[in-house]
């Protein structure tokens, strides 16, 4: 983006807040109206209270307005039409009402945007990392791919689908086959996620709907059986990357055939 800064000097005998009240409720729709290629269109007005003012360079402004454009073309094609002699005239008119108009600088800036803090970054980085987790752990599901749940869940994982505490991948494996092996396709849909991550980036708790859709096996036109709920999941950050250390799964609403997944009481996939 291309962004112009213009210093911008009220009119004398203008109150500060005549000066703002003008600005914002005739000349900044005037402009927007006759100059439309402006993307972003601010206005800065500078409170001289507390301001360091230095004996060399003095604060002769009052507004540091803001435009930005999308490109340079835009831009060149601002400047354009800004100089045809009847817009020229008509914004002319206009500043003489609240600008001291041969005070009037305006440039462009080379805009570089502030990088994140590291605090901020690794925040970023856990959550982005917790958020493919839970991805990958609907596909995991919905494959099959039993070996895979290592990816998502620590060894020393404890969880509680409904049926009770239990600890362990191989007792979480063993819990989601007793489902799942029964019935044919299934879909789990999570979202809706917050993720909460502790100071030091190396541990988090999210929070994430599930719907899980399972059909039964070698019968694609019957039955299903929904599961809706929530998933409550402790992470950390461990050599291998982040890992579900603790599930609570909290159902909510089950609907259909619970046979599709078990023949016993109805319990989520």
């Amino acid at each position: 983006m291309i962004k112009a800064i213009a210093l911008l000097r009220r009119k004398q005998g203008l109150t500060r807040e005549a000066f703002i009240s003008y600005y914002e409720t005739r000349h900044a729709p005037l402009i927007r109206s006759l100059l439309p290629g402006i993307a972003d269109y601010r206005r800065n007005y500078v409170d001289r209270a507390g301001a360091f003012e230095s004996p060399i360079a003095a604060i002769d402004f009052d507004s540091v307005t803001e435009m930005r454009f999308v490109d340079r073309a835009t831009y060149d094609a601002f400047l354009a039409r800004a100089a045809d002699p009847e817009i020229a005239r008509r914004i002319a008119e206009d500043e003489e009402h609240v600008f001291d108009r041969a005070a009037t600088r305006m440039f462009v800036v080379e805009e570089t945007p502030a990088a994140p803090s590291s605090a901020a970054l690794g925040e970023l980085l856990a959550e982005r990392a917790i958020r493919e987790g839970l991805a990958r752990f609907a596909r995991v599901l919905d494959r099959k791919d039993w070996a895979a749940l290592g990816e998502v869940f620590a060894q020393d994982a404890t969880f509680d689908y409904g049926l009770g505490e239990q600890a362990g991948l191989q007792a979480l494996t063993a819990n989601m086959r007793r489902f799942l092996d029964i019935c044919g396709p299934s879909q789990h849909l999570i979202g809706s996620i917050t993720v909460s991550v502790d100071p030091g980036h190396i541990a988090a708790t999210s929070r994430a709907y599930v719907q899980a859709r399972h059909q039964r096996s070698g019968d694609s036109g019957g039955a299903v059986f929904d599961s809706n709920g929530e998933y409550v999941d402790r992470w950390e950050k461990r050599g291998e990357g982040w890992r579900i250390i603790r599930r609570d799964a909290l159902w909510q609403t089950q609907s259909g055939d619970a046979a599709i997944i078990w023949s016993g009481e109805p319990s989520g996939g």
